[in-house]
C-alpha cells in the first residue's frame, strides 16, 4: 500500500497542471457539501455544553398535521405534567419573555427566561459566581425576586464586577409594578440556554404571573428520562398524561390565562433531543428537514457534476497512459494490481481536495454569514469539529472511489497489442456511438439543467412576488416610523402630537392623503393579536381557540394605501369615534354567505369590508384581519408609548422622495423629540420585506452558476480531447478534400448529440424534482413552461458554444502538420 501511495504522489507531482485542476474541482464539489453538513451539524448535531446532552429530552406537543412548534403551554399545565409524569427523573419548565430591563440609568428590552428551580441543576450548569434558584424561590411569587444573569450581561451591563452578587436590576413588564430583582448568580460564559436566542436573565418560573398580563407566556418542558425508562415507554406514558390533562380542562380557557389559549384534546407527545444543535427542539423540524433536503440536493448535484468532470479528466489521462499501462502489463503486472494503483491515485486526489474543501467550507460560511439577512435563521456560523472532519474525509474517500472506478476499469480494459502499437479508433461520421466520456458529459449537462431550472423558477417566483397585486398601492407612498423614546411626553400630549402631525402633513403641497397606524407588519411590527371569545353567528369547532389579528389605524388609512372598500354601513368615523373593518378572508372564514355589516367581533361591531391586502407578508395568502379605525390615536400606556408611537403614512401626487425634506421638517416641527430618521417609500418597504427571498435566490443562482461552469468545462474538455485524439484523422480528411465546414459539422454533430441527450435527461429530472419546490414558489407552477423553455435554450446555447470552440480549432488543422502528428 505504501508503494502505491509513493508512486501515486510521484505521478501527481509529475503532472502539476492536471493535479491542480483536479484538486480545485473536487475541492469545490466537496467543499459545498461540507459547508451544508457543517450547518446541519450546528443546527441539530453539535452537543450543547450541558451534562449528558444526549440524555436531555424535550417534551414536544404535536398536532394532527405533524408539527406544533408553538407549544402554548400555560404554567398550570407545566405543573400538571410535573405532578403526573413518572417518565422523567427531572423535568424543568422554562419560557422566554422580553420586558424592559433597567440597570442604573440604562433601560433596554432584553430576553428574560422564566425557569423552574431545578433548571440549572438538571442541566448540570454551575454558576461561576453565586448560586442558582432554591425550591422556595420557585414557590412564593410574593417573596424576594432572585435572578441569575448571563456572563454577557455581567460583563456588558455590570462591567464584570466581582461584587455583582446582591446588586439590583429592575424588570418593567407592562400593566404591573416594576420588579426589583436581586442578583444571586452569574451563569458560566459557555452557557447560553437551550434556545437560539440567548437570555440575559433567568428568573424563577413562579414569577410568570407578573408577565402574562402584557404578553403570552408559553412554557416548554425539558427533562431527563428516569432510569430503566425507554424513550418509547416514556412517549406512551406522556400521551396518557396529555389526554388526562385535556380531559381535565375540557377545551376551556384556564382562568387567568386567556392569552395562552386552550389545551387541545388531539395532541400527542414527541420526544426530541433538547441539547443537540442550535435549532432547538421546539422550532419547526418540518421546515428544517425541507431546507436540509433541498440544500443537500443542490450541493449533491454539484458534487456529481464535479465527479463526472474528474472522471473525464482521468479517462483522458488514462488514454494518454495506455502505452505505460501496456508496458507494465507485458512485464507481468496484474490488472487488479494496476486497478488498485489507479484507485489509490484517485483517492489521494480526493483527500487533497477534501483538505482544501475544509478551508473553502469555513471561508464560504463566514462570507455567507457576513452578508445574510437577520431574518434567515437556517444559516449560522459554524466551526470545525470531529463530525465535520469525519464527514469530509469519508466523503472524499467515497468520491475518490466514485470518480476513479470507471476510469481505472476502462484504463485496463484494452487489447495489449493495439496499445503497444498506439492504434487509435477513427471518428466515424455516420455512427455516433457514445463512449463513457460522452455519457459523463451528457450527465453533467443534465444535472446542470436541474439546478438552472430551480434557480430559474425561484427568479420567476421572486419577480412575480415583487410585481404582484399586494392589495395596496405602493406607488407614490411613504411611511415614517415615529418614536417618542426619551421625550417624557404624557399620553394625552403624545396623542395630540400625532393628530396635529397628520393634519399638518395633509396640508403640505403635493400630499394627497395621510393617516396613521399603530403597526405595519411588513416592517416587522406586528400584527397584534388578541383572544376573541365570540364572533357573532359563528359556531366554534371543538378545541378551537379564536385569536384575532388586528391593527389600529386612523382616518383615510384605506384611501392612503388605496385598499378598496367592498361594502360599508355608511357610519361616519367622526360620529362614532371608532369603526371596525374586516377583510375578505375574515368574511370567508367566519361568515360565508352572510352579510357581515353590523355583526360583532368580540367588543367591536363591523362597519365594513375591505379588500384583502398582504399586510403580514407578501408570499402568504392574507389571513382574517380586523382594522380598528380611530378618529384620533387611541390612548396607550406610557411605557409602550415611550417605546413606539406608530407609523405615519403619506400618499403624494408625484415622486414621494421630493417631499422628504418637507416631511422631515413637519415631523420636527410637531415635536423635537420625534425621530424622523426612519422614513421609507413603500417600494423600499416591499423590497426590504423580500430580503430573505432575495438572498436565497442569489445563493441558489450562485450554486447554479457553479454547476454551469463545471458542466461547460467538462463538455469543452470532452470535445477538445476528441479533436486532439483525431488530429491525424482530420488532417487526412482535409488532405483528401474535405471542406472545413464538413469538419466543423463532423465535430459539432457529436457535440449536438451530447447536448441534446443531456437536455433530455435534465428536463425529465426537472419535471420530477421541481415539484418539491412547490411550497417555495409564488404565482407560478413547479413546471412553469416559460421557465423550462427559456432555461433549456440558455443552457443549449452556452453548451453549443463550448462545443463550437474545439470544433473551430479542428477546422484550422494543417494537413502537413497533422500527418506528422506523433
Amino acid at each position: 500500500m505504501l508503494t502505491d501511495l509513493r508512486y501515486a504522489i510521484r505521478m501527481l507531482l509529475k503532472n502539476p497542471g492536471f493535479t491542480c485542476v483536479a484538486v480545485l474541482t473536487i475541492a469545490l464539489g466537496i467543499g459545498a457539501n461540507s459547508a451544508i453538513f457543517s450547518q446541519i451539524n450546528e443546527l441539530i448535531l453539535r452537543p450543547m455544553p450541558v451534562k449528558d446532552p444526549e440524555k436531555l429530552m424535550a417534551l414536544v406537543l404535536i398536532d394532527p398535521q405533524g408539527d406544533y412548534s408553538n407549544q402554548n403551554i400555560p404554567f398550570p399545565i407545566c405543573r400538571d405534567y410535573q405532578e403526573q409524569s413518572r417518565a422523567f427523573s427531572d423535568l424543568v419548565a422554562y419560557a422566554t419573555v422580553r420586558p424592559p430591563m433597567q440597570v442604573g440609568e440604562t433601560t433596554a428590552r432584553v430576553p428574560v427566561q422564566l425557569a423552574s428551580a431545578n433548571f440549572f441543576s438538571t442541566l448540570g450548569v454551575a454558576p461561576v459566581l453565586g448560586r442558582g434558584f432554591s425550591a422556595e424561590e420557585d414557590r412564593n411569587p410574593a417573596g424576594q425576586v432572585s435572578v441569575v444573569i448571563s456572563s454577557a450581561c455581567w460583563q456588558e451591563r455590570f462591567g464584570a464586577d466581582p461584587g455583582v452578587i446582591g446588586k439590583i436590576l429592575v424588570l418593567r413588564p407592562a400593566y404591573v409594578q416594576p420588579l426589583h430583582c436581586t442578583i444571586v448568580g452569574v451563569a458560566p460564559p459557555w452557557f447560553h440556554g437551550l434556545e437560539p436566542e440567548a437570555p440575559e436573565v433567568w428568573i424563577p418560573a413562579v414569577m410568570e404571573a407578573h408577565f402574562k398580563k402584557s404578553e403570552r407566556v408559553d412554557f416548554r418542558l425539558v427533562g431527563r428520562l428516569a432510569p430503566a425508562i425507554t424513550r418509547k415507554e416514556a412517549v406512551a406514558e406522556l400521551n396518557v398524561v396529555t389526554r388526562n390533562i385535556a380531559e381535565k380542562y375540557k377545551g376551556a380557557v384556564i382562568p387567568g390565562y386567556e392569552m395562552e389559549g386552550i389545551f387541545p384534546s388531539d395532541l400527542r407527545v414527541e420526544l426530541r433531543y433538547a441539547a443537540l444543535g442550535r435549532w432547538g427542539a421546539f422550532n419547526s423540524h418540518r421546515t428544517l428537514r425541507r431546507a436540509a433536503v433541498l440544500a443537500a440536493g443542490v450541493v449533491g448535484v454539484i458534487l456529481l457534476i464535479a465527479c463526472a468532470n474528474l472522471a473525464n479528466l482521468l479517462l483522458a489521462r488514462a488514454a494518454n497512459r495506455r502505452k505505460e499501462i501496456a508496458m507494465r502489463l507485458s512485464l507481468g503486472a496484474s490488472r487488479s494490481r494496476l486497478l488498485r494503483q489507479m484507485l489509490t491515485e484517485s483517492v489521494l486526489l480526493a483527500l487533497v481536495g477534501g483538505a482544501f474543501a475544509l478551508v473553502f467550507g469555513v471561508w464560504a460560511n463566514q462570507l455567507l454569514c457576513h452578508f445574510k439577512p437577520s431574518a434567515i435563521r437556517l444559516l449560522v456560523e459554524s466551526r470545525l469539529d470531529g463530525n465535520v472532519i469525519l464527514f469530509t474525509v469519508g466523503l472524499s474517500i467515497l468520491t475518490g472511489l466514485l470518480f476513479g472506478m470507471v476510469p481505472a476499469w476502462q484504463a485496463i480494459q484494452f487489447d495489449l497489442n493495439s496499445a503497444l502499437k498506439e492504434e487509435r479508433a477513427a471518428m466515424n461520421d455516420a455512427g455516433l456511438r457514445l463512449h463513457v466520456r460522452d455519457a459523463l458529459a451528457a450527465a453533467q449537462v443534465g444535472l446542470c439543467l436541474l439546478l438552472l431550472m430551480g434557480a430559474g423558477l425561484c427568479l420567476r417566483s421572486f419577480l412575480e412576488l415583487h410585481s404582484a397585486n399586494h392589495g395596496f398601492n405602493v406607488r407614490n407612498t411613504m411611511i415614517a416610523s415615529l418614536n417618542l423614546k426619551g421625550t417624557g411626553s404624557s399620553e394625552e400630549t403624545a396623542r395630540q402630537i400625532l393628530e396635529q402631525l397628520v393634519q399638518s402633513v395633509k396640508a403640505l403641497p403635493g400630499v394627497r392623503s395621510a393617516s396613521f397606524a399603530s403597526s405595519f407588519p411588513l416592517l416587522g411590527d406586528g400584527p397584534w393579536s388578541m383572544p376573541v371569545f365570540e364572533i357573532e353567528g359563528y359556531v366554534r369547532r371543538k378545541d378551537e381557540f379564536l385569536v384575532m389579528e388586528f391593527g389600529n389605524v386612523g382616518p383615510d388609512y384605506f384611501e392612503t394605501l388605496q385598499i378598496p372598500v367592498l361594502s360599508s354601513s355608511g357610519a361616519h368615523l367622526r360620529e362614532r369615534g371608532a369603526l371596525a373593518w374586516v377583510n375578505e378572508s375574515f368574511v370567508r372564514r367566519y361568515w360565508p354567505g352572510i352579510n357581515p355589516i353590523g355583526k360583532r367581533v368580540g367588543p367591536y361591531e363591523v362597519a365594513g369590508v375591505v379588500n384583502n391586502s398582504r399586510v403580514k407578508n407578501l408570499w402568504e395568502e392574507p389571513e382574517p384581519y380586523v382594522y380598528v379605525q380611530y378618529l384620533v390615536p387611541p390612548l396607550m400606556r406610557s411605557d409602550q408609548l415611550i417605546r413606539r408611537l406608530g407609523h405615519l403614512l403619506v400618499r403624494t401626487e408625484g415622486d414621494p422622495k421630493v417631499l422628504l425634506p418637507a416631511l422631515r421638517q413637519a415631523i420636527q416641527t410637531a415635536s423635537s423629540g420625534l425621530d424622523a430618521s426612519r422614513i421609507q417609500t413603500m417600494r423600499q418597504v416591499v423590497s426590504s420585506s423580500l430580503v430573505g427571498q432575495r438572498f436565497t435566490l442569489i445563493l441558489l443562482a450562485s450554486f447554479a452558476a457553479t454547476a454551469l461552469l463545471l458542466a461547460v468545462i467538462g463538455l469543452y474538455g470532452v470535445m477538445s480531447y476528441l479533436v486532439t485524439q483525431r488530429t491525424k484523422e482530420i488532417g487526412i480528411r482535409v488532405a483528401l478534400g474535405a471542406q472545413r465546414r464538413h469538419v466543423l459539422g463532423l465535430v459539432l454533430k457529436r457535440g449536438l448529440l451530447l447536448v441534446s441527450l443531456g437536455l433530455a435527461l435534465g428536463l425529465a429530472g426537472a419535471l420530477a424534482s421541481t415539484r418539491l419546490m412547490s411550497g417555495l414558489l409564488f404565482g407560478i407552477t413547479p413546471t412553469d413552461p416559460a421557465t423550462f423553455v427559456s432555461v433549456a435554450l440558455l443552457l443549449a446555447a452556452i453548451a453549443l458554444l463550448a462545443c463550437y470552440l474545439p470544433a473551430r480549432r479542428a477546422t484550422q488543422v494543417d494537413p502537413i502538420v497533422a500527418l506528422r502528428y506523433e
